[in-house]
């Protein structure tokens, strides 16, 4: 009981912090190490602060004066001085790219105060952007950029909020709070796709409604496409939540994602088992037959229980709901869905809302027992 009053007030301060606006502090082009990042101002003013092992010095550029292009790299330097840190503040919007390899990335463009330290011979961005652009930002980047229902852009919104509450805090003693990948909510950016507008206007609707139950803020559980049946939390990591529920979901079944296909040798499908067990292509065969056409969480052979979320995961597959088939060659994997199952399909939620279902609807079929209010009346 101490443990979820306590973990209820931490909650609930996150809350209290973002209906302050705090903007969170995000770590950017997350996803894989660089060595090299390009950053520029587009317009207006702004200032450069350099923190150097000696001094701190700055330089203020006006709206009238040229804005340069600024090329770091991993030793971090300004003029030849070698830099703990640069922080650049401005009120108007800076594009930033990272080297990948032998190419530049996509700019994307950002809003807020930009911190650039070193981190051993790479570089690490952090960004502390203003809450509502990033949640468009996150709805954008999550739902991609071609014209959905809004309604689907409304419940997006509310659960990437919802999310941000209850994981505030999850990367602070990193000197962020987020990252800007799939381990926390994909963001590149400010909306800037054709349909940004769009988006940004759909997400301002609801101003700062968040998903709760019993009072309390959700953990906003979404992933790509469910295949047609979701899961329980506790079946893909360990503990259970009385707001989350196994949902028939004929939406997702027509979302692009809906399946896919993985085949194998049975050479190399048997090198996965080989250290549990040692069944025949027969005994495989026998066990495929037998499985449900639902999604199986625990896969039980030869008395070894195995949990299908590890195995998708060493097998890289896009889910854990998959259906084998056994062949003379090996093994055809047919899989369902896209990602781990838990919560809102967001391609689902998409035709719900082409549908007809407003945004509530939408969440209160992938959820149970919700509540939505604004962050200040928490």
């Amino acid at each position: 009981m101490k443990r979820q009053l306590f973990a209820l007030m931490v909650m609930l301060i996150c809350a209290l912090q973002l209906s302050g606006q705090t903007a969170p502090r995000v770590l950017i082009f997350a996803e894989q190490e660089y060595s090299r990042l390009q950053i520029k101002v587009k317009g207006g003013s702004y200032t450069l602060t350099a923190y150097t092992p000696d001094s701190v010095f700055t330089m203020d550029y006006g709206a009238d004066d040229v804005h340069p292009l600024y090329t770091f790299r991993g030793d971090l330097r300004l003029n030849r001085a070698g830099c703990d840190s640069i922080r650049i503040t401005t009120k108007d919007t800076f594009v930033v790219r990272v080297l990948r390899g032998k190419n530049w990335t996509a700019e994307r463009p950002y809003l807020g105060d930009f911190i650039l330290r070193p981190n051993l011979i790479y570089l690490e961005g952090i960004v502390r952007i203003p809450i509502e652009p990033y949640i468009a930002g996150v709805v954008e980047a999550e739902g991609g950029s071609s014209s959905i229902a809004e309604a689907y852009y409304k419940a997006q919104a509310v659960i990437v909020r919802t999310w941000l509450i209850t994981n505030f805090k999850k990367h602070i003693s990193e000197g962020y709070h987020i990252k800007d990948d799939q381990s926390s909510q994909a963001f590149k950016g400010l909306p800037h796709s054709n349909n940004a507008g769009v988006i940004a206007n759909a997400c301002a609707a609801l101003g700062d409604t968040v998903a709760l139950h019993n009072n309390a803020p959700i953990i906003g559980f979404y992933h790509s496409n469910s295949g047609g049946y979701t899961a329980l939390p506790e079946q893909v990591w360990s503990k259970s939540l009385p707001y989350c529920r196994e949902v028939l979901d004929p939406f997702s079944k027509k979302g692009s994602k809906a399946h896919w296909e993985k085949t194998y040798s049975w050479e190399d499908w048997q090198k996965y088992w080989s250290p549990s067990i040692s069944w025949t292509a027969s005994d495989w065969t026998a066990f495929f037959d037998q499985l449900p056409d639902t999604r199986s969480t625990l896969w039980t052979l030869d008395a070894v229980t195995f949990k299908m979320e590890t195995v998708r995961r060493d097998f890289k597959w896009r889910s854990a709901y998959v259906l084998p088939q056994a062949t003379a060659e090996g093994v055809v994997v047919h899989g369902y869905g896209f990602g781990h199952g838990v919560g809102m399909a967001q391609q689902g939620a998409m035709l719900m809302g082409k549908s007809g279902f407003d945004w509530k609807e939408i969440l209160d079929f992938y959820f149970k027992d919700l509540e939505f209010e604004p962050v200040q009346k928490l």
